[in-house]
């Protein structure tokens, strides 16, 4: 079995392995300037996966009372989180007499067990969540913040994952441009927005190590055929993503049109060898999540087979009474990435524009809970050098349309999975502003994509022809070195300043 594994390990080509350690070290330094519980929902992530490290079991859906174990209050208390949030001129403990307080108050070993109270995170699915507690009971101190730093490492490891997963999906893209895929891994890499959610512990880090996998299999599987090995890979990432996040949801038609695809071009060979491939993926990707729903019903009682996220996501009813309409729904989806149309009857970012303050700029960098930016001119750098890089990337298309046209169907199956991804944040956001008046859309919701990102990357390089684009595509990773580094230094002024 170790053999197996070490033969597989030696086929990623060293470049590969490189960008796999350098993206690890980086996302694990991240894990170390953030403060605990300042990544966007780690309170309510850390809880869950608290709550089933030492319970055994994913916490109930609807229970009242708080979701957050007194051990967790207390270190949330004293770290002064609720006042910090928010407010970029607080930075919580920086006094010797504050950091007494917090040892003393956790020194009295106040109880890990919470109550179970329902949070936005509880109706998830646990896969995340239990593999955090494997980190949880392994650090070597039961200190809540010596077991928090022990688990941001795992989403270190998974953002590591993610981006040798992108390596891996350049390398089929581009099979005889190694330079493209270094460069496209690297650029993810140090992709800000990217490493501060890397940098805790947040269930999203395992929705892109799967998302980013599935595509690599996906497109693997159609350049070089199905086999019950490929197939059963797909299926293994689907059931991954499936159990990370109910997000993962929104790629089911792009992945299902894709296998679909896959299994339709076996039928030549043999009808049976397309059935097979078809039942193999389906019951691999099936069998964990039937077990999953049975478990929630039959063993762990939390009301629904789902735990509730699926009716929770799918409903059209709002707080406060009422319903939202259909074409509310497709006038908030469509102002959220273009601009609105004369005839739509609803105005819901008024004087705003989200494809550059909400997408754009969130990319470059919103971080902590959304209260700390970059200064304006960066964002106003970004978009000029955006209208460079789509130009760039346009004229690669154009250079590689005859390419394109013999990957045109998995093309339009990846362009179905981003269709979902854009539209799933559409349908969940009119009914989230709605209730609250608050925006939903951040940036991060985008990284399921994170491959395609890659993609760009490297079709902008590409841009200036092959002589030069390897000195391009050198540049651009500096670029994003900067852009991290950057990113890192704000990060340090904000909180510890």
């Amino acid at each position: 079995m170790s053999t197996t594994a070490g033969t597989r390990l030696s086929r990623i080509p060293r470049a590969g392995r490189a960008c796999f350690l350098i993206a690890l070290v980086n996302a694990a330094i991240w894990g170390v300037l953030v403060p605990p519980f300042q990544v966007p929902d780690e309170v309510t992530h850390f809880a869950y996966a608290q709550y089933l490290a030492e319970t055994g079991r994913p916490p109930p859906v609807s229970s009242q009372g708080s979701p957050y174990s007194r051990q967790e209050q207390v270190a949330l208390d004293k770290l002064f989180v609720s006042s910090v949030i928010g407010s970029p001129g607080q930075r919580g403990i920086l006094t010797a007499a504050d950091d007494r307080a917090l040892r003393a108050a956790l020194a009295e070993h106040p109880s890990a067990i919470a109550h179970g109270g329902a949070s936005p995170t509880t109706n998830q699915p646990p896969l995340y969540y239990a593999l955090a507690a494997i980190p949880y009971w392994l650090s070597p101190s039961h200190d809540i913040l010596a077991r928090l730093a022990v688990m941001r490492l795992l989403s270190a490891v998974m953002a590591a994952g993610t981006v040798l997963a992108v390596f891996m999906f350049l390398r089929e893209v581009f099979p005889r441009t190694p330079w493209a895929w270094t460069v496209a891994a690297l650029a993810v890499a140090f992709q800000p927005t990217f490493d501060f959610i890397a940098a805790g512990v947040q269930g999203d880090n395992l929705l892109y190590l799967a998302s980013a996998v599935t595509l690599v299999m996906l497109l693997r599987a159609f350049r070089r055929g199905l086999t019950p090995r490929r197939a059963a890979a797909i299926g293994a990432a689907t059931a991954v993503g499936l159990l990370a996040k109910l997000t993962f949801i929104a790629l089911l038609p792009g992945i299902g049109l894709a296998v679909a695809l896959l299994a339709w071009r076996a039928l030549p060979e043999s009808r049976r060898h397309s059935a097979q491939m078809l039942a193999i993926t389906v019951a691999v990707a099936g069998v964990p999540v039937a077990v999953y729903a049975l478990l929630n019903v039959a063993v762990w009682h939390r009301g629904s087979p789902f735990a509730g996220g699926l009716a929770t996501a799918t409903t059209n009813k709002i707080a406060g009474g009422g319903a939202v309409s259909l074409r509310e729904t497709l006038d908030y989806t469509w102002e959220l990435y273009l601009p609105r149309l004369p005839f739509m009857h609803h105005t819901f970012f008024h004087g705003q524009y989200p494809l550059w303050g909400t997408w754009l700029d969130g990319l470059i960098g919103h971080f902590g809970w959304l209260d700390y930016t970059f200064p304006a001119w960066v964002y106003t750098a970004g978009r000029w050098l955006l209208f460079a890089f789509a130009g760039l990337a346009l004229v690669s298309l154009y250079r590689l349309r005859a390419r394109l046209r013999g990957v045109l169907p998995i093309v339009v199956c990846f362009a179905v999975m981003t269709l979902g991804v854009l539209g799933a944040v559409g349908y969940t956001g009119v009914r989230y502003q709605l209730s609250t008046g608050f925006g939903f859309a951040q940036a991060r919701y985008l990284l399921p994509l994170l491959p395609f990102y890659g993609a760009f990357i490297v079709l902008v390089a590409l841009g200036v022809g092959r002589r030069w684009a390897p000195a391009l595509g050198g540049a651009l990773v500096v670029l994003a070195m900067t852009h991290g580094l950057f990113a890192e230094t704000l990060t340090v002024s904000r909180y510890y300043g």
